[in-house]
């Protein structure tokens, strides 16, 4: 006789919500729910949407307060997919009164932090905390000349949320080896692993393929940016956040601007003004209208193409780190250039295509450099060449598919769940062979 699935709580952003976090989660829903009985937890305002987005899933969408109404659930489990964003303030409280497993997408929390602090209208807090913690700076928060990172107070306030989402995690996942260095770092003290009862997974963020589409389609998501067939085209991927080190690609492309004729930056991504008004700075120094340009929000299949098409994608974020992107492997994946930060830049993730500029003062004249070294390559470069750049990165990647990398999601949480049983408890639901 089959034995009755796992009922699986996950608290996470969902579609149509414009956040990573939900572009992640959905690519693993429909293998969560052959496993498990599975129950996605959304804020209320957001259950319709939501509950439509996910209409054609076998899964129950719910809203906090139908959750709440639901407990105790002592034979469920609970999933967090928690990033530094501010669509995940609302699963603190959930966290520490239902832990759970988590995925911490970015091990640098400072900003959620801060919303946390506002949220509670506690931020005389902070100064109390540090006392309780006894807090010391570690080691993995010190750069190679033994300066810091960040200023202390963003390094104490990364630090005392990821305690605080570790202390009530049961399991905890990250997606590189640099991440989970600065996790252990920032909660060292408090037991982390397996071996201590709090299983640790480090598994890579997935990537897709890109898209098979028509030659016209293509052209009409190349004309809706303006991008020319014989255009040098420099991308940046992703929102436009405060920490994707905008300033230094736009001071970078304003020294070579004249060096590269026919290049074009586009900047393909929706701003966020209040981070970075980086329309207001192209404005100042293009006046004539002659500099890069600001696509605004674009689906997953537009960006797939322009990455496609990019000769040259900058993939930089500092102070956050970016190792729990999947936007480098796709980057590279259509055979252009990658410019990335050599900290915390998916270290493992490894590519002829890639190479690392470092950050602070160096940064400019490192852009400039690979700007026109990417240029010198455009200009010689072939489609068979570019076509065979793009077969030999599919191949390096294939191993990211969401369903080869998906069983270890489920063993972790499978491990997490046993490991906070208590003595003696009687065997609940797993999943696997059999389920």
């Amino acid at each position: 006789m089959l034995r009755a699935r796992r009922r699986l709580y996950v608290f996470s952003p969902l579609p149509p919500q414009r956040n990573g976090l939900a572009d992640y989660l959905v690519e693993y829903l429909a293998l969560l729910a052959q496993d498990f009985d599975l129950h996605t937890v959304t804020q209320a305002r957001l259950l319709p949407d939501a509950q439509q987005a996910l209409a054609a899933l076998p899964i129950t969408v719910l809203s906090e307060a139908q959750f709440l109404a639901l407990q105790p659930d002592p034979a469920a489990q609970t999933l967090f997919n928690l990033g530094n964003n501010g669509d995940c303030v609302y699963m603190l409280d959930h966290l520490r009164a239902f832990p759970g497993a988590v995925i911490v997408h970015d091990v640098s929390l400072f900003y959620l932090h801060q919303l946390a602090l506002q949220r509670a209208r506690a931020d005389s807090l902070f100064g109390h905390w540090l006392a309780e913690e006894g807090h010391a700076i570690p080691g993995e928060f010190l750069q190679r000349d033994g300066a810091l990172h960040s200023t202390p107070g963003l390094l104490y306030q990364e630090c005392l949320m990821l305690r605080r989402v570790v202390g009530s995690g049961q399991g905890l996942m990250v997606h590189t080896r640099y991440a989970e260095r600065r996790l252990r770092g920032a909660v060292h003290g408090l037991p982390l692993g397996a071996e201590q009862g709090r299983p640790l997974l480090r598994m890579p963020h997935f990537v897709l393929p890109p898209p098979t589409l028509p030659a016209d389609r293509r052209a009409e998501v190349l004309a809706k940016f303006s991008v020319s067939a014989d255009a040098f085209l420099m991308l940046v991927p992703g929102f436009l956040t405060g920490n994707k080190m905008l300033y230094e690609v736009l001071a970078a492309f304003r020294q070579v601007q004249a060096q590269c004729p026919g290049s074009q930056l586009l900047l393909a991504g929706e701003e966020r003004a209040d981070e970075y008004p980086v329309s207001q700075r192209i404005a100042a120094w293009w006046p004539e209208g002659d500099g890069p340009e600001v696509s605004g929000y674009l689906d997953a299949e537009e960006l797939d193409v322009l990455l496609g098409r990019a000769d040259l994608s900058f993939v930089l974020r500092y102070p956050t780190y970016g190792e729990s992107s999947g936007i480098l492997p796709r980057a590279a994946l259509g055979g252009g250039q990658v410019l990335t930060v050599d900290i915390g830049a998916y270290p493992e993730f490894q590519s002829p295509q890639v190479r690392t500029v470092p950050v602070g003062g160096p940064c400019v004249p490192a852009l400039v450099e690979g700007i026109l070294r990417a240029f010198r390559q455009w200009q010689g470069d072939t489609a068979a060449a570019r076509a065979s750049r793009q077969a030999e990165e599919a191949t390096r990647q294939q191993a990211l598919a969401p369903a080869l990398l998906y069983p270890g999601l489920r063993d972790w949480l499978d491990q997490s769940w046993r490991m906070a049983q208590p003595v003696g408890a009687a065997p609940a639901p797993t999943v696997g062979a059999g389920s």
